[in-house]
């Protein structure tokens, strides 16, 4: 049984895997509001402690390996630019700096899976040996290129620590900005373009998280489902129209809501998980059509056949009980 720190409790990638690694290791989640959803049998504190608190709590309760999940821009909107990277750069280094010193043995960080770049010279899928891009213009990724240099640096300067970077792709989660776009009534894809995209259902990037703590092997993991998809086709899987747009053509500025550079409604960023699969043991258990699916609106005849199927499956379970 391992000791861990969740910190950061919003999300739904966070109550997951609070809920998953709480079966078999102590598990706290951390964060400045109380977890949206049941952790399982993790306990939660809800504090803002600066970095001399977070030292205490460490070394008071002993933890082993942290999991980061506290970087703005995963699952809301972003502050200004200045907010965001006092939170997620700064808050990484005091982070980094207070494992260290408590003697943390293995410290995971999410970051992204488009963190490569969007490029028409891109493979079909970017391995891990890939550099990123360090350049991105806007949105969260703007801010991770930085976090991912802090984390690489720190992991050279201290390799008594195993540091594991995971970068999965957009999450199939109604919370996740890319999806909340894709969710859209009418989503803009620029004309003439159509990428492959990839999506990750929340429980398997959940699941990677338990992978990564149960097997403590340093460096970054791609996640992502094995089959990539035509972004056009993802849009009409989730029961949409998609609009054309021509403006952003031109003036390289995305559509409304795209939260993003607009170069990835033109190009693919799709990855490799191939080094997760042999070193952590994790693949994809969800198809990208199945997980859309579950975001699909149903339509009534859809309503009573899923409600009759989740009532027969309670009244069994009570049965059996």
């Amino acid at each position: 049984m391992t000791r861990v720190l969740i910190n950061g409790a919003t999300g739904l990638l966070s109550i997951r895997a609070a809920q998953l690694l709480s079966r078999q290791h102590e598990v706290i989640v951390l964060g400045r509001q109380a977890p949206a959803g049941p952790i399982g049998q993790a306990d939660w504190l809800v504090a803002r402690l600066n970095r001399k608190q977070l030292l205490e709590l460490l070394r008071a309760e002993q933890i082993e390996t942290v999991v980061h999940f506290d970087l703005l821009g995963f699952d809301g909107t972003l502050p200004d630019h200045e907010t965001t990277v006092q939170h997620n750069v700064i808050g990484t280094m005091e982070l980094l700096g207070a494992c260290r010193a408590a003697g943390v043995r293995h410290v995971i960080v999410r970051s992204h899976g488009w963190i490569y770049g969007a490029d028409p010279l891109n493979p079909l899928l970017m391995t891990e040996e890939r550099p990123i891009k360090a350049n991105h213009s806007r949105g969260l990724l703007r801010t991770l290129g930085e976090v991912e240099q802090i984390v690489a640096d720190f992991a050279a300067r201290h390799p008594e620590i195993t540091v594991t970077v995971l970068r999965p792709v957009p999450l199939i989660n109604q919370d996740d900005p890319v999806m909340k776009y894709l969710l859209s009534p009418s989503p803009q894809l620029l004309f003439g373009f159509d990428p492959m995209i990839q999506l990750l259902h929340v429980d398997d990037a959940a699941y990677a998280v338990v992978a990564a703590v149960n097997q403590p092997v340093g460096g970054a993991f791609n996640l992502a489902p094995e089959h990539p998809m035509p972004l056009s086709q993802v849009v009409r899987r989730l029961g949409k129209q998609p609009a054309a747009a021509v403006g952003p053509l031109f003036d390289n500025q995305p559509p409304l809501g795209w939260p993003f550079d607009v170069d990835y409604l033109r190009y693919r960023c799709t990855i490799d998980p191939q080094r997760a699969c042999r070193l952590l043991g994790w693949s994809a258990k969800h198809d990208m059509a199945t997980a859309l699916d579950t975001l699909k609106p149903l339509s009534p005849e859809e309503e009573q056949a899923a409600a009759a199927r989740a009532l027969s499956e309670f009244l069994n379970r009570r049965r059996r009980a």
